[in-house]
């Protein structure tokens, strides 16, 4: 039974802000639902910094999301990514480690730590600003052989792929886990990603074992129908936002439906919501669940999350597993 979970992606700083409509987000330059990527200079990131000098500070990272709830859930983890040398790297390593989770990347001196802007229009949807800064100083010498065993299993955030040394980090990564035998589990994590690294993407879907995405990203992968993504994994899990989630298992020849176990009593945002319903399915399948129990437990770690400011979990959630 896998035993230990590995994630790689951006060590990043969410600075979560609340504007009053739609028309307000098209001023900013952004596209609803979506990321846009920019460097630290880009006038758009000055302007929010300028407009909303109150902003919200919490530690962030689709994979790091993902990788603190499961060890918020208590399962043992390690994250792969890079900071830099300043506040905003302090924050990000003291939080991850309050889950348990081993972080031990070496710091950048060359630029700041990575910065995304979480702005969250009145129907609660996100919309993201990033700057990747330190992510794009990442490299092979960064993962560590040792760290991978036919007891691990290996997660991969999208995201990384926007990042200059991402590319190389994470195939480094995947190539220890093939040679040991660890899982290899692909989060594409935005549409955005899938769009315009699809090369990369291509190359990884080939090579990892096991799927979870939403609907956009799934679809855009299939080139058509979400479902008709069976084919390129071993097992996979498609989010459907309330209407819950949508799995295969090739292993086995299952296929289903899992509905979320209740609603929400209210939702603050919903970054981090698909992170956290990733790590959650992970501790489940580690932990000897069915695919079905490990989903639900993946949507009430989702919907913990739904309830919260940030895009992480509370640093201790076992509760969920007794729900």
């Amino acid at each position: 039974m896998i035993k230990n979970l590995i994630g790689i992606g951006n060590a990043a700083i969410d600075g979560t802000v609340e504007i009053s409509s739609d028309a307000e987000l098209q001023k900013l330059g952004l596209v609803k639902g979506t990321c846009v990527f920019v460097d630290g200079q880009d006038e758009r990131m000055k302007t929010i910094f300028d407009r909303y000098p109150d902003y919200q500070k919490d530690p962030g990272g689709a994979a790091a999301n993902a990788i603190a709830a499961y060890g918020a859930l208590g399962g043992t983890a390690r994250f792969i990514g890079k900071t830099g040398q300043d506040d905003y790297g302090v924050f990000f390593k003291n939080d991850i480690k309050k889950y348990g989770v081993a972080f031990d990347t070496t710091i950048t001196s060359e630029v700041e730590s990575t910065f995304l802007f979480s702005v969250i229009t009145p129907d609660r949807e996100r919309s993201f600003l990033s700057n990747h800064g330190a992510s794009h100083k990442i490299s092979a010498k960064d993962v560590q052989e040792e760290w991978f065993t036919k007891d691990t299993s290996l997660i991969m955030d999208g995201y990384m792929l926007m990042s200059g040394g991402g590319p190389e980090a994470m195939f480094t990564a995947m190539d220890y886990a093939e040679k040991h035998g660890s899982e290899i589990v692909f989060m594409p994590c935005s549409l955005t990603v899938v769009l315009e690294k699809r090369d990369y993407v291509d190359e990884i879907c080939g090579r990892a074992h096991a799927f979870i995405a939403n609907r956009e990203e799934a679809d855009a992968i299939a080139d058509g129908d979400y479902k008709d993504i069976q084919s390129q994994f071993d097992w996979g899990v498609v989010t459907l936002s309330a209407d819950g989630a949508w799995y295969f298992d090739n292993r086995d020849g299952t296929q289903g439906h899992v509905p979320t176990p209740y609603q929400p009593d209210r939702i603050e945002n919903t970054n981090g919501a698909g992170d956290n319903f990733s790590g959650g399915l992970l501790y489940g399948l580690h932990n000897g669940m069915s695919m079905e129990d490990a989903i639900t437990l993946g949507h009430k770690c989702a919907i913990h999350a739904l309830q919260k400011r940030g895009a992480r979990s509370d640093y201790d959630i076992r509760h969920l597993l007794e729900d």
